[in-house]
């Protein structure tokens, strides 16, 4: 009977040291395999972890000369809200009072795709260059986890076809707060043009607004 026993006791020992040594080669990871960094959130194009309200705008600037999509919607928050006041009205004196109504974080990007798509697709025909700059007479406001950055823009649009140039000015005030990580974002993007009447950046993306 004890012979029985060491038998039976043997085989279901060696049963289960067999399955130990399956599960360990099928399911776990070399311990000594070297690890690999997580990817980064933005892996293309020109992009800094913006720790500081000035590096979003950076990162804006270089992600639409760039025409990188994903680097763009780093800089917007989930509550992101675009406004043009002189833009607006004029749209509904147009009959056209949709077109700068709820303009959210998905109308930012579905708008801003629309461009970089467009430019894209049409290389020998279509480009365009950005340049945003402090705005000298009016100071920025920044505290620990909020900030206002004023910023004058010019937006050249090249149609290399006809050599014709149309230069868009204005001045965008960008509302910012401190997110996850310690980020920064902009949750408010408010656009004049730098002359009443003429064209600024609000009126240049909603030519692309579906």
């Amino acid at each position: 009977m004890r012979r029985i026993r060491r038998v039976y006791f043997c085989y279901v020992s060696l049963f289960s040291f067999l399955l130990i040594g399956y599960l360990c080669l099928s399911g776990c990871k070399n311990p000594f395999k070297t690890r690999h960094s997580p990817h980064p959130i933005v892996s293309e194009g020109t992009w800094e972890t913006p720790a500081r309200p000035e590096i979003v705008i950076q990162n804006l600037l270089y992600a639409y000369n760039e025409k990188i999509i994903g680097n763009f919607i780093q800089c917007l928050c989930d509550s992101f809200v675009f406004s043009a006041p002189e833009d607006s009205i004029d749209a509904t004196n147009q009959g056209r009072v949709d077109l700068f109504a709820n303009w959210d974080r998905s109308v930012e990007i579905s708008i801003t795709t629309n461009v970089f798509n467009t430019f894209r697709q049409y290389p020998d025909s279509l480009d365009s260059v950005l340049s945003i700059h402090a705005t000298p007479p009016v100071p920025d406001e920044k505290g620990d986890t909020l900030a206002i950055l004023y910023r004058d823009y010019e937006l050249l649009i090249f149609n290399l076809k006809s050599t014709s140039t149309d230069t868009i000015k204005g001045t965008a005030t960008f509302y910012m707060h401190q997110t996850s990580l310690n980020w920064w974002s902009i949750y408010f993007w408010s656009d004049v043009p730098a002359i009443p009447g003429k064209d600024d950046w609000g009126d240049f993306k909603a030519k692309f607004r579906q």
